[in-house]
């Protein structure tokens, strides 16, 4: 230990620039027994069984192309990084997986895991969040400490602590199984708690996308009162079809089949008034003898269905002429 860093945090903030940025390439990986391997990460990781499918069939035609990462333990190993390689090395039947192996305290061994998926992308905020969330109150680090064990800004610290603390536990359940996307808890952290509920309920109930979670989200920031919360809740996907369309050929007091009828009644508007203006342009009547030859019929063609339609509205139940 060098002079500078006796105390504890500080020896930890050392040994994490020694570590995260030092000679890891350097290294040589050993061949470890699969037996001997724990996923001790899965609280802090969200695993799609599509990405372990995808390891699987990498596995099986390229081998394994890098390294797990694991800390060393008295009787056997937790990993760090490599959840997917291990769990497809499961399924393959595979006995050893070559790995690179760190003895270092749990602490550290968080801190690595978000190293590890600095640049891949792999890691959602959601389970950053968790990973510094777990450093502050079970190591009982400060927000500063976190963000140089890590060696992220403060600002980016404070991003993920507040994600979970905001995120309902009933929002994060779902993420981890997988009912809902890491995206749609994005979306709902942006609500108050007391919103998080009914919102979850109807992505859930419905189906929603991300994209389709972020529309209900935003109407419900901009709902002026319970009433309006409530209908957004119980009718997201008018709510969601209406913000799609953002048009005048959607009306709130109307059913699905209603709607259609409407915006197939607005666009036929618009297309007769298109047809019109050209008809009556001057350049139709500038045309020669052989595009008249080649428009005229299909023009013609156009009366027997519009005649057709008019009758069909006159039938129509309530139909006043």
């Amino acid at each position: 230990m060098c002079d500078c860093c006796k105390s504890g945090h500080d020896w930890m903030g050392h040994r994490a620039a020694l570590i995260l940025g030092g000679n890891i390439e350097k290294m040589v990986p050993k061949s470890i027994k699969t037996e001997k391997i724990r996923e001790w990460s899965n609280e802090y990781r969200v695993i799609q069984p599509d990405a372990v499918r995808g390891m699987v069939a990498s596995m099986m035609s390229g081998g394994q192309l890098q390294p797990v990462i694991l800390q060393k333990q008295e009787d056997g190993y937790n990993i760090i990084d490599g959840t997917k390689r291990y769990r497809a090395a499961l399924e393959l039947g595979v006995e050893e997986l070559e790995a690179l192996v760190f003895e270092v305290d749990m602490a550290m061994a968080k801190a690595m895991i978000i190293h590890y998926n600095r640049y891949n992308s792999s890691l959602s905020m959601y389970e950053q969040g968790l990973i510094v969330s777990s450093l502050v109150r079970e190591h009982k680090m400060g927000q500063k400490e976190v963000s140089r064990l890590l060696r992220q800004s403060h600002s980016w610290v404070c991003r993920r602590l507040a994600m979970i603390e905001r995120l309902l536990p009933e929002v994060q359940d779902e993420i981890r199984m997988g009912s809902i996307s890491v995206s749609h808890g994005r979306e709902l952290v942006k609500l108050p708690r007391g919103n998080q509920r009914g919102a979850l309920a109807a992505v859930v109930k419905e189906g929603l996308s991300s994209r389709e979670c972020a529309i209900v989200v935003d109407r419900l920031l901009k709902s002026k009162d319970n009433q309006d919360t409530e209908y957004i809740y119980k009718h997201s996907r008018e709510v969601i079809r209406a913000v799609v369309q953002k048009d005048k050929y959607y009306d709130s007091r109307l059913s699905d089949h209603g709607n259609k009828l409407l915006k197939a009644r607005e666009i036929l508007r618009l297309q007769v008034n298109i047809m019109s203006g050209i008809l009556q342009s001057f350049q139709t009547q500038k045309l020669g003898a052989e595009e008249n030859d080649i428009l005229i019929p299909g023009l013609k063609e156009l009366l027997s269905p519009m005649c057709r339609l008019l009758e069909t509205i006159k039938q129509l139940k309530h139909y006043e002429g």
